[in-house]
């Protein structure tokens, strides 16, 4: 029983480690995801890293191509627009049962939140502003009850990682988001429904059109013989 414990709590800590390094960047999309090299990284047997692929690969971060093994899942646009489609959906559910369980502690923190917000989007703080939005998700989530959403809402953010990163670090990102969040969370705390609706819808839309133009701009900037 200990050693088969003992194999599960390898095989996580293998899965979390090849994630967390997909989810940073550190493997690329498209990479190759050799499995000697994996065990000799993580000082593991194939077995487990093989485990851990196929979790990843339930997760939708790898895929398994035809004679050539295991490699990061390239996440097109289309795609990618499709998935925050889908985010919406689950947000906006999410956002409907929060409403009602808002509590005065989570009013507190969302009231905290906008001032910090507001703060680091004047210092362009781009890693800060990114980190106190994930807070205010958390919280609005969180106050939803809702496990299966919130699982399934972070596997969808975990898929869109490279998409994420590109969003987060374009040019005045912040500035242009702030107002979306404000809206937002000034309706969840009047517990305003549609205005928070309205809220995040509007924000989404402006998530994609960035997304596209970010794709268009990378496009454009290729060499003619590589598009």
């Amino acid at each position: 029983m200990d050693r088969a414990k003992s194999r599960t709590n390898g095989q996580a800590a293998v899965t979390a480690a090849i994630r967390q390094a997909i989810l940073s960047n550190d493997l690329v999309p498209g990479q190759r995801l050799i499995e000697a090299d994996l065990c000799d990284s993580f000082s593991t047997s194939r077995s487990t890293v093989r485990a851990a692929l196929a979790q990843l690969t339930s997760e939708g971060l790898v895929e398994v191509v035809a004679h050539r093994g295991a490699r990061v899942r390239v996440i097109g646009l289309r795609e990618a627009l499709e998935i925050v489609d889908v985010r919406l959906s689950l947000e906006l559910l999410c956002i409907e049962r929060a409403i009602v369980r808002m509590t005065p502690e989570a009013s507190a923190e969302l009231g905290e939140l906008v001032v910090r917000m507001r703060d680091r989007a004047a210092a362009n703080d781009v890693t800060g502003f990114a980190e106190l939005t994930r807070r205010a998700f958390a919280c609005y989530v969180g106050l939803a009850d809702q496990d299966v959403a919130r699982e399934m809402l972070e596997r969808l953010r975990d898929r869109l990682s490279r998409h994420r990163l590109r969003l987060t670090y374009r040019p005045g990102r912040p500035q242009i988001a702030l107002p979306y969040w404000l809206d937002l969370i000034d309706a969840l705390l009047r517990r305003d429904l549609p205005a928070a609706q309205d809220a995040l819808c509007r924000h989404v839309v402006n998530i994609k059109e960035t997304m596209v133009a970010i794709a268009e701009e990378e496009s454009s900037a290729l060499p003619a013989y590589s598009r």
